[in-house]
């Protein structure tokens, strides 16, 4: 007997109790749908934290490759480098 078949044997009743039984089953009830929160894949919340700008910079291959070889979030760190270097010497306006 196929897995299909053993299936299509079950009661209406039998396969309501199995899947009030399934541990992985954690909406069981019309009150615990009313409660639940849908989350569609690809759709974002609101930004969190101030977003960065995308931009084109040239920088030496030497500092590239220094930033990329600790691996990821190297873009990251490049931006608290400048942030740092910012901080330490304010930039005098024309």
């Amino acid at each position: 007997m196929t897995d299909k078949e053993r299936v299509s044997n079950f009661s209406e009743e039998a396969v309501e109790r199995m899947a009030m039984d399934d541990l992985d089953n954690f909406l069981k009830t019309d009150e615990d749908w009313a409660q639940a929160t849908i989350h569609r894949p690809g759709i974002r919340g609101p930004q969190k934290a101030p977003t960065k700008k995308s931009i084109a910079i040239r920088l030496s291959q030497d500092v590239v490759e220094s930033f990329k070889s600790t691996g990821a979030g190297w873009q990251s760190r490049i931006d608290d480098a400048l942030r740092k270097y910012l901080k330490e010497h304010p930039l005098k306006h024309a």
